[in-house]
């Protein structure tokens, strides 16, 4: 099976007290595809990287803000976000997203996420 990734999202399930658990699955040059299993209230601060974003949401309920907009997503909901536009994802049960950027984020990208991560600030 060199020619294929084949994961199971329930098999990888694990959860941090602390943070949200991302779990990478797969990179390229032009994507990563990540699962994130999320606590509730967990969260992926809003941030505006220059990446694409599609957001499955394969268990679970979760706020999504997408520019100016913030919805609530469930089960089986797709989510798809341009690059530059700001979104930050919020559990409001035990989450499990897949979650898919093109290309993969740079260190910039990610900085004020890891910024508002350490100062637990969502948005």
């Amino acid at each position: 099976m060199g020619n294929i990734v084949r994961v199971n999202a329930g098999e990888l399930k694990s959860f941090d007290d602390n943070k949200f658990t991302p779990k990478p699955v797969y990179q390229s040059d032009g994507m990563k595809v990540v699962l994130a299993y999320f606590k509730p209230g967990q969260f992926i601060p809003v941030h505006s990287p220059q990446v694409e974003l599609v957001l499955c949401i394969l268990e679970g309920e979760a706020e999504i803000v997408a520019g100016d907009e913030l919805v609530t997503a469930v089960k089986n909901d797709l989510i798809i976000i341009p690059k530059g536009v700001k979104r930050g994802v919020k559990a409001l049960t035990e989450l499990t997203v897949l979650h898919v950027v093109a290309p993969p984020p740079s260190g910039d990208d990610h900085k004020e996420v890891h910024q508002r991560l350490a100062e637990g600030k969502f948005d």
